[in-house]
């Protein structure tokens, strides 16, 4: 379960931090369910899409908030 409430003191990179780490564990998770047996099919294929389609979402969201950090820290060296 993911937790998506974001607390006053977050920001667009410690945010993208966590969706990275989120991202890296949810395919650390996946890769060794995969390797722990021939038949990498053993999960359901509606189970494998859900999978891909969190990692896919994680990677969007990762990527976006981290070009927000760098708009973030553009901001302040202009200032």
């Amino acid at each position: 379960m993911l937790v998506t409430a974001h607390s006053p003191g977050e920001n667009p990179l410690s945010l993208a931090v966590q969706r990275a780490a989120q991202l890296h564990g949810l395919l650390l998770v996946a890769s060794e369910h995969g390797a722990s047996s021939l038949d990498a099919v053993d999960l359901e294929q509606g189970t494998w899409e859900s999978l891909l389609s969190l990692a896919a979402w994680l990677a969007h969201e990762t990527q976006v908030l981290s070009e927000l950090a760098v708009l973030q820290g553009q901001a302040l060296q202009v200032e």
